[in-house]
């Protein structure tokens, strides 16, 4: 295929694009070489759910070199290394333990973000935002399944690029809070963003192997998730807890316990 020239999702300006990746791509290779059975990849979108242990990625020519650059080097390249890897190797897991919790809530352990000196929250909020927003703001195709789009509305995609090009503040109206789990092998799969409405506000939600990010957006948000932001200047809260405690975990398992025979092997290119 040759070059592709068109308007790039971040910076609007007109050049060749790359093919970017919704979900980094070494993510994949962790999943797909994990267990399950099936080691499957979770994609939904269209009128069903889509479950398959694939080497196949969820890309799309959205993006020019430097916007790629700028989501890699504010946030991908250091967050990928505190993932999960294997039973010996979790290092955002790691840091956790060796540390002392302000407090337990509803099972799980609340950890101060401002005192997790090993990490840089900026980049995990950066790298949040890229993927939530890229979810949103592109075109993405898996399998001849679209899936959604639009999750953030317009209003907030000009916000969250905004704030990815470094113009502007993290969105007054969103809340980011981030969940890593406690398991010695945690749940060894992507979740794509995923959406759940409530009165005055959305809650957003995805999921790579040992950590869950959770964005609620709009003007309703409830008063109590605003002090936990990650993005907050005080660093809010990272909670350590059993990742079945997440609904979109739970909603997961249900589905492949309930479906595990249906799943799809799929190792050629879509």
């Amino acid at each position: 295929m040759g070059i592709i020239i068109g308007q790039c999702g971040l910076c609007k300006n007109q050049k060749p694009l790359l093919e970017s990746h919704l979900i980094p791509k070494s993510l994949y290779k962790i999943v797909v070489s994990k267990s399950l059975s099936m080691s499957p990849v979770l994609i939904k979108g269209g009128k069903e759910n889509v479950f398959v242990k694939t080497s196949n990625q969820v890309k799309s020519h959205f993006l020019c070199c430097s916007c790629e650059g700028i989501l890699s080097k504010h946030g991908e390249n250091h967050v990928l290394g505190y993932t999960y890897r294997n039973a010996s190797k979790f290092k955002m897991q790691e840091i956790l333990k060796g540390m002392r919790p302000e407090f337990e809530m509803d099972n799980s352990l609340v950890f101060s973000g401002n005192k997790i000196l090993k990490i840089k929250i900026s980049h995990f909020v950066h790298f949040a935002a890229g993927v939530f927003w890229k979810a949103s703001a592109g075109k993405w195709n898996f399998l001849r399944t679209k899936l959604s789009n639009n999750q953030l509305g317009k209003k907030y995609e000009k916000q969250f690029r905004e704030f990815l090009l470094g113009v502007s503040q993290f969105p007054e109206k969103a809340v980011l809070t981030m969940s890593v789990s406690n398991e010695k092998e945690p749940f060894p799969i992507v979740i794509l963003p995923q959406y759940y409405k409530y009165d005055g506000y959305f809650q957003h939600r995805f999921y790579i192997p040992g950590i869950e990010f959770i964005l609620w957006v709009g003007n309703l948000v409830p008063e109590s998730q605003k002090n936990i932001s990650i993005s907050h200047a005080a660093g809010g809260a990272f909670f350590f807890e059993c990742s079945d405690n997440s609904p979109l975990i739970r909603e997961t398992k249900g589905y492949l316990k309930n479906n595990v025979g249906k799943l799809r092997k799929v190792t050629k290119p879509a």
